[in-house]
């Protein structure tokens, strides 16, 4: 996903998807590791709360840069003085007045 910068499958399950096989045999000795499973499984873990840190800080950067970008076009302060005569648009709300009607 563009906003947050992973996607739902390397979010949910901590690593990549890998969607193409190799063509040709890989020959890779097995790693030989010290590492205990309550270890492995705490890796993985930590590897899955700072993805989801970085996701929300994704977030919250594209939710910052959304509110900037909407409030450049709009007025610092609303032209409109009480008692003032505006002309409101129903063009959708009828729709939602027949919506609400019909049961």
């Amino acid at each position: 996903n563009a906003s947050i910068g992973f996607s739902n499958f390397q979010i949910c399950l901590g690593q990549s998807a890998c969607l193409i096989p190799p063509i040709v045999p890989v020959t890779v000795a097995s790693p030989v590791s010290d590492d205990t499973d309550a270890t492995c499984a705490k890796r993985v873990i930590e590897k899955l709360q700072t993805d989801i840190a970085e996701v929300k800080d994704n977030l919250f950067q594209e939710k910052v840069f959304q509110t900037f970008y909407a409030n450049q076009n709009r007025s610092p302060d609303i032209p409109f003085k009480v008692g003032d005569k505006v002309m409101l648009s129903t063009l959708h709300h009828h729709q939602e007045f027949k919506k609400k009607g019909e049961k």
